[in-house]
């Protein structure tokens, strides 16, 4: 009798997960679309990789160096259990391009909030790309990235954790 208590609430668990992920989704990695340049110049035909939560999808560039890919969603049952057991979101987020057989690492980032467009503080994510400058750190609502490319949102302040000396 307890095995099958326990079946029914697991049952009605799922169940009540699975319809909530449906109105509030979890993303793992937002819409994202932008121009790569090299020394200011559109790269044209470059393969775009992206690898999110191991899930790994391409794109490539057309003649202007723009791309766009769609948003990732979570529609596993660990995100339908995650739901109910508290935890902390944390998706990996990595974005390549491939030009003339090299390979250059767009953005690196930690997404820690599951709303879409959370890298772009709640607008689309459009980003633009110099292949030539160096990344930078920074934060945007939490989400850890390292860029080389830039985007319409504001980066973080900066935390003192210690004061000055």
């Amino acid at each position: 009798m307890v095995k099958l208590s326990l079946f029914i609430v697991l049952i009605i668990a799922f169940v009540g997960a699975n319809a909530m992920s449906k109105n509030n989704k979890t993303c793992l990695f937002s819409a994202i679309s932008g121009t790569i340049t090299l020394n200011g110049k559109p790269v044209a035909n470059a393969r775009i990789k992206r690898v999110s939560d191991e899930r790994i999808d391409e794109s490539k560039t057309d003649e202007n160096g723009y791309f766009s890919m769609p948003s990732v969603f979570d529609t596993s049952i660990s995100n339908a259990i995650r739901k109910f057991v508290p935890s902390q979101f944390v998706s990996p987020q990595t974005l390549y391009v491939y030009v003339d057989g090299m390979e250059y690492q767009l953005l690196e980032g930690i997404k820690r909030k599951e709303s879409e467009f959370s890298e772009s503080r709640g607008k689309p994510w459009i980003i633009s790309c110099e292949l030539s400058d160096d990344p930078i750190r920074f934060r945007i609502e939490g989400n850890a990235f390292s860029s080389r490319c830039k985007w319409d949102a504001e980066h973080d302040r900066k935390k003192i954790i210690l004061p000055p000396e």
